[in-house]
């Protein structure tokens, strides 16, 4: 099955508030909404693993194609998606998955302690406040820059290996969450709480690399409560629920590694310049209203 769309500032303005080195790049979440509604297609409710392979640039003039191709394998399918800019021959694969039922799903932290914890008792008792108000200056040292529409992440509470954050979608995006699973803005300020796990490096920003056994359970939302935990050193699992607590997501393992250094996200999409070329054109006969 091959699935198609297009990509563009003009279609998407809200992407222009995700920047890394200068480049407006898709977010990782972005492939996460995309594989996801890919196996609502095919009948699959869990994307069991997802990982992200090139970054995909969005030009600030024009657009790109999309592609997500699944192919049946078993009782669950692979996913790939695909990108090309506008006027362009060369498509470049930016994402690898496999989609499969929840029956196969794994049981982790987002599945019991995760969402215990976003209950009605909030916020957690034991937790600590902590200081949130420079969180979206420190990815700018490093090159990455989130617009408004990326910086929800108000409130957060750390104990231990585990981050408990609020997180909400700017008013101006609300209309448009129902037609997203998750919107990709959303969930990728949910993943900004890790920040507090300890996954961030003093050299360098950390971005996400793989998904794991993510589940949506709900979709729309505009406001909800985050627990993140620390599974490794650069994993962490998550829970997202609303404000009564219901369950709207989760991902059972993410993996994450450095930005890496140089130029950023230089690809197919840089090659493709739309530029106005000039003919000399011989005309015969007087020119209108000169006569």
């Amino acid at each position: 099955m091959l699935l198609t769309g297009r990509l563009s500032l003009r279609s998407h303005p809200w992407l222009a508030d995700h920047r890394v080195q200068g480049k407006v790049v898709f977010p990782g979440t972005g492939f996460v909404e995309l594989a996801v509604r890919a196996g609502d297609a095919v009948g699959c409710d869990r994307l069991a693993e997802l990982v992200l392979e090139a970054p995909l640039v969005i030009p600030e003039q024009g657009g790109c194609q999309v592609q997500v191709h699944l192919i049946e394998q078993g009782q669950g399918w692979t996913v790939e998606i695909h990108a090309c800019p506008d006027g362009g021959e060369s498509w470049t694969k930016h994402a690898t998955g496999v989609l499969a039922g929840s029956g196969s799903r794994q049981t982790g932290v987002a599945d019991d302690g995760g969402f215990d914890a976003l209950g009605s008792s909030w916020p957690p008792a034991d937790a600590t406040l902590v200081d949130t108000s420079g969180v979206y200056d420190t990815g700018e040292d490093f090159g990455i820059v989130y617009g408004p529409v990326f910086q929800g992440l108000t409130k957060a509470w750390a104990q231990g290996e585990r981050v408990w954050a609020e997180v909400e979608l700017p008013e101006a995006q609300w209309a448009q969450a129902g037609a997203f699973g998750i919107h990709p803005a959303l969930l990728d300020a949910v993943l900004h709480a890790a920040m507090f796990a300890g996954l961030e490096s003093a050299d360098s920003a950390m971005l996400p690399f793989m998904f794991g056994d993510v589940v949506l359970r709900a979709s729309g939302a505009t406001r909800v409560r985050v627990c993140v935990t620390r599974t490794g050193p650069d994993q962490i699992s998550v829970a997202v629920a609303d404000r009564t607590g219901a369950p709207v997501l989760s991902i059972g393992s993410l993996s994450s590694r450095p930005l890496p250094e140089g130029d950023f996200a230089v690809g197919p999409q840089d090659s493709v310049v739309l530029a106005p070329q000039w003919s000399d054109v011989e005309f015969a006969g007087e020119v209108p209203g000169t006569g």
